[in-house]
């Protein structure tokens, strides 16, 4: 239009845009940076929460609401998976502090060699703290009664143990045991999983952002791989249910707490 003598004006009000739009330079998007950190977050089993509680210290002050907004812009979010009402026993003895309740189950995965991975979970229910990740092609109770001994002797034994009723938890050998350290069992009821909510919610982000995502050669690979992922999640994994605190961190500052109790009672 310039070559046919037409004004910016006169081209302007001919095609139907406003000067200013012309004149319009767009400014450099200010999440640049935070869409590329989102973008390093997104991992199996992370969602915007997560993602949000890690970054908000680097990009301070940084509201959760523009993370979840960025996070579907980019297509990061996960399918929400439907909830099932539970109808069941409410969970007794309740920890405290650290220590006195720890919970135990199994998780099952497979190597590409073909070798059958059987690992057994113990968490401290307090903390949040995976005590051990056991794996091995099977386990029975001796072996677990080996692994709670290590943790018994560095830790000191709990006043609890919840498991669920497999031969493994329930043997005559590892209650007697058990029994001679101090430490009662708390089975929960047969198809109540959710009465040891604690260790399947440890199982549900173990599948998900470590056994989904990461390949075993053969089991002595996964066992390594497997004392990775534990020293992360207590030491690097912030937890909401723990006040955005790592569960080392959290156990720290309840026996900080506990202690300081303790000199000036």
């Amino acid at each position: 239009m310039k070559q046919l003598g037409l004004s910016k004006r006169e081209s302007c009000r001919l095609v139907g845009l406003s000067g200013s739009s012309l004149r319009y330079k767009p400014l450099p998007d200010r999440n640049a940076e935070l869409k590329v950190s989102l973008r390093k977050e997104q991992r199996p089993g992370c969602g915007y929460r997560t993602a949000h509680r890690n970054l908000k210290q680097e990009y301070f002050p940084l509201n959760p609401k523009r993370v979840h907004r960025l996070w579907k812009l980019l297509g990061l979010n996960l399918k929400p998976k439907a909830k099932k009402r539970r109808k069941g026993m409410p969970m007794p003895d309740r920890p405290a502090a650290p220590n006195q309740v720890w919970c135990l189950d199994f998780v099952h995965d497979a190597c590409l060699n073909g070798t059958k991975l059987k690992i057994l979970a113990v968490v401290d229910e307090f903390t949040r703290e995976v005590l051990a990740l056991e794996a091995a092609t099977s386990i029975k109770a001796k072996r677990v009664q080996a692994v709670l001994s290590e943790l018994f002797a560095s830790r000191g034994a709990p006043k609890y143990l919840r498991s669920d009723n497999g031969p493994e938890f329930i043997a005559n050998s590892l209650t007697i045991w058990l029994s001679l350290q101090g430490t009662e069992s708390r089975f929960i009821k047969p198809g109540s999983p959710w009465q040891n909510g604690i260790v399947e919610s440890f199982n549900g982000r173990l599948r998900a952002e470590f056994l989904n995502a990461e390949v075993f050669h053969n089991l002595a690979d996964a066992q390594v791989k497997l004392r990775i992922f534990q020293r992360f999640f207590n030491e690097e994994r912030r937890h909401s249910s723990l006040g955005d605190q790592t569960p080392a961190t959290y156990r720290d500052n309840a026996l900080q707490s506990k202690n300081k109790e303790e000199l000036y009672s």
